[in-house]
């Protein structure tokens, strides 16, 4: 391919990924795709035609706009700052960068990059991390204000509740993640079993390489740009072709008048312009909107209503302070004698229902598969716990200096400045 060609009309070359990146200099765009790779374990020749070294760029329009997301808030990510040191960010400073990420995806990519991102798990929570973390840097704060100045607090007797508060939240974030894990592989492994021609015959044969980003894209806790790096990678796996100059137009140029219509130049591939000058706005929202066929709606409107309703909780949920100040706030068990009788009736309800199904369980024969398949997961947390304290010898310093930090307020007797 002559250098500077791209392969098709609606992909980008280097100068038009520099103008949807934010209109950044060349020497900018360089440093921004280098910190790319470093994040997000890219090659220099994975975005390069032929995918050889000193090869010109060339980005396929099925993820650039992905790629131009990550390019344009690169300076705002806090392991890519100026004279950075990890051990100084701020969660403040991620939640700038989780905010400006989401508000982008909202509001500047094409509704069908949006819309694949929205399908992916860790969007949601990517979104709650935006709006939640300065709560939570806020609430641990004044708990570590009140167990160190508090007059009549005893330290001893928060920081004894504290561990057994934490102990069994631990426990239950172990238990919720091993049930999860056994429900996948369940399904993973029947659709193994019942369904695997019917995927090959969709999807082709089984790839490792592409199974693997699938399962990491599928993880929770992903951090929302390693998601879209991850989308970025797998479209990469089906658009390898096109860096062999094999790929073809997403219009005919044999239908002439259509192009003319659109507005299009209508040339042969090796004969595109060198530097991207015209519009092909048209034709990459044609191609945009036949992506979005392939898009799962149904996920997407599942997506779109949970997000929808976590922002309505959101926007109700007040903090006691709040309720406190708009006299909606209730002392434990300081409710109405109606609100007392609901709940009362509710709780009758659920008591009889369980005195029921026990009184069943008692007639039938007793299965002990429910008490072992529990006993494996409790073993399975023990090995987990010790295993988990093994290796986070690194991190217990870290905690142990900011655990310390705490009780040197608490040994303060006018407690925090």
């Amino acid at each position: 391919m002559p250098r500077g060609r791209k392969v098709r009309r609606i992909d980008y070359g280097r100068e038009e990924m520099r103008k949807i990146s934010g209109d950044i200099s060349k020497p900018t765009f360089d440093s921004y795709i280098k910190k790319f790779y470093d994040l997000y374990g890219f090659k220099d020749t994975d975005f390069r035609v032929g995918k050889s070294e000193n090869a010109d760029y060339y980005f396929p329009a099925d993820f650039a706009e992905l790629l131009a997301l990550l390019l344009r808030n690169s300076s705002n990510h806090p392991f890519s700052r100026a004279n950075h040191v990890k051990g100084n960010v701020t969660a403040s400073q991620i939640q700038e960068y989780y905010q400006q990420i989401c508000d982008s995806i909202e509001n500047e990519l094409p509704s069908v990059f949006r819309d694949l991102i929205y399908t992916i798990p860790s969007h949601l929570q990517s979104v709650m991390l935006r709006d939640l973390t300065s709560v939570l840097v806020e609430r641990l704060t004044l708990f570590i204000v009140n167990i160190t100045k508090l007059d009549h607090q005893g330290m001893g007797d928060a920081v004894s509740w504290l561990c057994r508060e934490l102990d069994r939240a631990n426990f239950n974030l172990f238990r919720g993640n091993y049930f999860n894990k056994l429900a996948h592989e369940s399904n993973e492994a029947y659709s193994n079993d019942h369904h695997k021609e019917l995927i090959e015959k969709l999807y082709g044969p089984k790839n490792e390489k592409v199974d693997d980003i699938d399962r990491r894209m599928a993880a929770t806790n992903n951090s929302i740009d390693y998601t879209v790096s991850l989308l970025i990678k797998r479209i990469l796996q089906d658009s390898d072709d096109l860096y062999e100059g094999e790929g073809s137009e997403f219009l005919d140029l044999g239908n002439k008048p259509l192009l003319h219509l659109l507005g299009l130049e209508v040339v042969p591939v090796d004969k595109s312009n060198l530097d991207g000058q015209e519009s092909l706005l048209t034709e990459r929202t044609l191609f945009y909107h036949k992506l979005s066929k392939e898009v799962n709606q149904g996920r997407v409107e599942i997506a779109e209503s949970v997000l929808e309703g976590y922002k309505e909780k959101l926007l109700t949920r007040k903090s006691i302070v709040e309720q406190i100040k708009d006299k909606s706030f209730r002392e434990p068990g300081n409710m109405s004698v109606e609100k007392k009788k609901e709940i009362l009736e509710s709780q009758i309800k659920l008591m009889q229902a369980e005195l029921a199904k026990l009184e069943e369980e008692v007639r039938e024969p007793q299965d002990d598969s429910v008490d072992s398949f529990v006993a494996e997961m409790q073993r399975e947390y023990v090995a987990y716990y010790e295993k988990a304290n093994q290796d986070s010898k690194e991190l217990k310093p870290i905690v142990d200096h900011f655990v310390g930090q705490v009780l040197i307020n608490f040994m303060n007797t006018s407690g925090i400045k």
